[in-house]
């Protein structure tokens, strides 16, 4: 057997405890310092949208009536065709009942005799 094997033992416990602990606390150093960098880049890219938000604001109602008015422009275009539209369509259409009238009065002379 071989002679002082039971300190040998211990001493290789002890060591696997201290090196453990060691990892745990070298662990929970890291983690703090993950989180306290993800709060302060969080801190900064909050900080930086405020301050962009703040000098868009500025813009926005300037930026609001431009789009306002490109849409009252837009709807404006959309109706000046729409109404060359149905004016050039109402002549066709009224031909077209003109030529309905004619056939049912033909069809109810012929269903009269």
């Amino acid at each position: 057997m071989i002679p002082n094997l039971d300190l040998i033992l211990v001493a290789f416990l002890h060591g696997s405890f201290i090196a453990c602990v060691l990892l745990v606390v070298i662990s929970v150093i890291l983690i703090g310092l993950l989180f306290s960098f993800s709060l302060t880049l969080f801190s900064i890219v909050i900080i930086d949208l405020y301050d962009v938000f703040s000098m868009c604001s500025m813009h926005y109602v300037t930026l609001k009536a431009n789009l306002e008015l490109g849409l009252v422009l837009i709807l404006y275009m959309v109706m000046q065709h729409a109404v060359s539209l149905v004016l050039a369509w109402k002549p066709s259409v009224l031909n077209n009942i003109f030529q309905s009238n004619k056939k049912a009065r033909h069809v109810m002379k012929h269903v009269d005799a």
